[in-house]
């Protein structure tokens, strides 16, 4: 399969708010409430086109926001409004920032686009000062219980080609990769549950009926089209699944879905940047791997995750 060009569509250059009506909105509200005690520099890895980091620093002006993306074309235009937000062109392997240089870091469906997730939950801890707040937020396709897992079973790809989710993750996996790196995880809230699944997975498979993929996200599309009777009627649309997936979410956010929020902090007793290997879809599919999906303590590891997990040594990646 051909490897997904991240030039050719572009994520985030939609508004995102709190309001249910927003498709992104309990992904900024969980991390709102993650960053209320934060103070000084804040940074989201793979923030696309800027909309949820812009949204952070309308929200929190206090804060000192950065984004950063492999994207040239996103970052491109992430600065024609930048929000208040630094932009900067970056790999979330290696990112460009000294040791210790952030408060928070926050990643939003980034960690499944990676042939190596750990690599840049490494990266993460070396940039976050002392006791430094990590929020991800991760779609957990390679539960069993999940549309998406289920469907993978009978080999539906249209999510990994049509969006480049290379892997099909699980909280446990998720968590075992935060411990490894020296993180110590607080909590875990879902969404995406049944309607979310449903819209999401007949999206992408009208794409790969299709046979090409949107130039950008649904919400993008809405903000840079004239009114008329198409795009309004994809505006109720959207707001109507916005809103029925945000109270379903809502009701049901200690019961496992397709999205994990997970909030983790660096645990300064640890030395980090231990080196992670995570196989792709192309070598090994996940779900074989996947655990319980039922919350866990914070500090527990299955053996099947242990499988999965290659840690070699402490040294610096």
């Amino acid at each position: 399969m051909a490897e997904f060009d991240y030039e050719s569509k572009i994520w985030g250059a939609h508004k995102v708010a709190v309001s249910p009506t927003f498709l992104g909105a309990l992904r900024l509200q969980y991390c709102l409430k993650d960053l209320r005690a934060v103070r000084g520099k804040v940074l989201e890895v793979g923030c696309g086109a800027g909309g949820m980091a812009e949204a952070i620093k309308a929200y929190r002006p206090d804060l000192e926001v950065y984004g950063i993306d492999i994207s040239r074309r996103s970052i491109s235009g992430a600065r024609a409004t930048p929000g208040g937000v630094i932009f900067e062109i970056g790999d979330a392997y290696d990112l460009p920032y000294s040791d210790g240089s952030f408060a928070a870091v926050v990643i939003f469906d980034v960690l499944e686009h990676l042939q190596d997730p750990g690599r840049a939950i490494a990266e993460a801890w070396r940039v976050l000062g002392k006791r430094g707040m990590f929020h991800v937020f991760v779609p957990c396709e390679g539960g069993r219980m999940t549309l998406h897992g289920l469907l993978s079973r009978i080999g539906w790809t249209a999510k990994e080609r049509y969006g480049g989710h290379i892997q099909r993750l699980t909280r446990g996996n998720v968590i075992s990769m935060l411990e490894v790196q020296g993180f110590r995880v607080r909590s875990t809230v879902w969404s995406c549950h049944f309607v979310n699944q449903v819209v999401d997975v007949s999206y992408f498979t009208a794409l790969s009926i299709r046979g090409r993929n949107s130039r950008m996200s649904v919400e993008g599309y809405l903000e840079s089209v004239e009114a008329g009777i198409v795009p309004t009627a994809v505006r109720v649309a959207k707001a109507a699944v916005a809103v029925a997936s945000y109270y379903e979410s809502r009701l049901f956010s200690y019961i496992p879905g397709a999205g994990a929020h997970i909030s983790s902090d660096k645990d300064p007793s640890t030395s980090g940047s231990r080196k992670l290997l995570l196989q792709p879809l192309s070598t090994v599919d996940l779900t074989k791997f996947a655990q319980s999906e039922i919350p866990q303590r914070a500090g527990s590891q299955s053996s099947a995750n242990s499988q999965l997990l290659i840690a070699r040594g402490n040294s610096a990646d």
